[in-house]
């Protein structure tokens, strides 16, 4: 499933665009951050990637005027999703992508993702659904994804208020898993919990002092598996409202793990007892 963004505009040559043929010149200031084309993916790799997978995504591409030859398709892409090139140099892309990153001569304004609405994803009712509730940490999002992604998870379901959007920081660190899920927000996660279990899911929250291992879980039921916070996991109220208060059971001294790797763990061994028939 391909994520969503605004139409973009057709591309039109010699307006507001410096093309690979044009003389090198400064690159557009970065828009301040409350924008949402302030948010920005720099790197090769990264840049590759977003482009690889969605090319209407990129509102501007920043090329360093002496790798215009390298990143020849990466412009077109972009020209061909409608989106515009500004040639830069150093000192220009260290403005858009940070003075302390890695730009790698290529850095892109991306549009602001577009989520897929929460009732078509209740109502397709993929198994299992992941809700992330309180993770603020973009780069924790973004290796969730990526495991959820690997995992088989049919969608997420992150919290609007308490939970980090999908930014160019997580797309990043999903290392390309964004593209291929479904993602949606919601408000009130209690009662979209209500909405769940009314189409037929078990909810399991994922909490150091829950009563049921993970290897214990009934995976053949439809589930809803609920992450909170790095600090504080899930919160008490959302615990309350499972069906399964789930552990991953530690045999080292620390008594948890960072959400992320929870994450993985939990949906590997649900893919993994599945594939043996529960």
């Amino acid at each position: 499933m391909r994520p969503r963004y605004p139409r973009p505009r057709p591309f039109r040559p010699g307006k507001k665009t410096v093309g690979p043929d044009a003389p090198p010149g400064p690159a557009r200031e970065r828009p301040s951050d409350d924008s949402a084309e302030a948010q920005v993916v720099f790197g090769v790799e990264p840049v590759k990637e977003l482009l690889a997978a969605a090319p209407e995504s990129v509102r501007i591409l920043h090329v360093r005027d002496r790798d215009r030859a390298r990143f020849a398709a990466e412009i077109e892409r972009v020209r061909a999703g409608g989106g515009q090139v500004a040639i830069a140099d150093d000192a220009s892309l260290a403005r858009i992508a940070g003075r302390d990153a890695r730009h790698q001569g290529i850095a892109a304004n991306v549009r602001e993702y577009r989520y897929a609405p929460l009732d078509e994803i209740i109502a397709a009712r993929p198994d299992p659904i992941l809700i992330v509730d309180g993770v603020t940490d973009p780069r924790n999002l973004g290796a969730i994804l990526r495991s959820a992604e690997g995992a088989g998870a049919g969608a997420i379901i992150i919290a609007r208020d308490r939970t980090c959007p999908i930014t160019p920081a997580a797309i990043k660190s999903s290392a390309g898993a964004w593209v291929h899920l479904k993602i949606a927000q919601c408000g009130n996660v209690a009662r979209m919990l209500g909405d769940l279990k009314d189409a037929g899911y078990w909810v399991a929250a994922l909490t150091p002092s829950g009563e049921t291992s993970i290897y214990e879980l009934d995976t053949t039921r439809r589930l809803a598996i609920v992450v909170g916070s790095e600090d504080r996991g899930v919160r008490e109220l959302i615990a309350k409202t499972a069906d399964f208060r789930v552990t991953i059971p530690m045999r080292g001294k620390v008594d948890s793990l960072n959400v992320s790797v929870a994450t993985a763990i939990a949906l590997f061994e649900i893919a993994r007892r599945r594939d043996i028939g529960g």
